[in-house]
C-alpha cells in the first residue's frame, strides 16, 4: 500500500476534498450564524474502501451521492471494475460539512456494518458470508475511520477522520501529522445531528 498508513491517508482525502469541495452548495454557509442553508448548502458523500489483496492492497472510493443541507447517506456496498467482491473491504465514508463543523452525533453512529450484526463492522466482519477475514496488507489490518472535509471562509481547508473508539483526528498543516483532538460518542438517537458527548467540551478544532 503506497501511503503506508493504516487509517484513511490525508492524500486520499485531499483528493476527495477537491472533489466533493467543488459541487454546487459544498461550501454554502450563512456567514451570520454559521449554519447551513435549507436549499442552498449541501452535503455530499462517498463510501471509502480498499481493495486487492495481501502484497497489493489500495485505497479507493466510490462516486459522490448527494445529499441534503443536513445530512447525506453513502453506499453501504460498493462494486469495483478491477476485483470482485470478495477483495473489497469498505472501511468509511468521507463527506463535508459546508459550514466546517466537527462530526455531528449522527456522524460518529454511522458506521459500514454487517448486515445480520449491526454492531460488527465490516472491516472486521465480511459482509459476504463465509468471509470473515479483515483487511491485511502484509501482516497490518486496515483501521476503520470516517472523514470529514470542509472549507474555511478564508480557503483553508479541514480535514477530520475519526474513529469507531471515539477518537477524533485532525490533520495538522504545521506539523503534517495526524493530531487527536478529543474523544467522543453519540448521545442517542433523539440527538439526530447535534454535537457529541466529548470527554473535553465543546470540542475543539486545531486553529491554524
Amino acid at each position: 500500500m503506497p501511503t503506508g498508513d493504516t487509517s484513511i491517508p490525508i492524500a486520499l482525502l485531499q483528493d476527495v476534498a477537491d472533489a466533493l469541495l467543488k459541487r454546487p452548495g459544498a461550501r454554502t454557509c450563512d456567514p451570520m450564524t454559521r449554519r447551513p442553508i435549507a436549499g442552498l448548502s449541501t452535503e455530499y458523500c462517498s463510501t471509502i474502501y480498499v481493495a486487492g489483496d495481501s502484497k497489493s492492497l489500495s485505497w479507493r472510493v466510490s462516486d459522490p451521492v448527494r445529499g441534503e443541507y443536513g445530512a447525506c447517506t453513502p453506499f453501504f456496498r460498493v462494486r469495483d471494475d478491477d476485483y470482485p467482491a470478495s477483495q473489497i473491504w469498505v472501511v468509511g465514508y468521507v463527506h463535508n460539512h459546508p459550514c466546517g463543523a466537527p462530526p455531528s452525533s449522527n456522524d460518529l453512529g454511522t458506521w459500514p456494518t454487517n448486515a445480520f450484526n449491526p454492531y460488527v463492522a465490516m472491516a472486521e466482519v465480511r459482509l459476504i458470508p463465509g468471509n470473515p477475514a479483515p483487511a491485511i496488507h502484509e501482516n497490518t489490518a486496515i483501521e476503520m475511520a470516517s472523514a470529514l472535509v470542509a472549507e474555511r471562509q478564508d480557503g483553508t481547508r479541514i480535514f477530520l477522520r475519526y474513529f469507531p473508539t471515539g477518537e477524533i483526528q485532525q490533520w495538522s498543516r504545521v506539523k503534517k501529522d495526524w493530531a487527536t483532538i478529543g474523544r467522543c460518542a453519540p448521545r442517542g438517537a433523539e440527538s439526530h445531528g447535534r454535537t457529541p458527548r466529548c470527554t473535553q467540551e465543546p470540542l475543539r478544532l486545531l486553529s491554524e
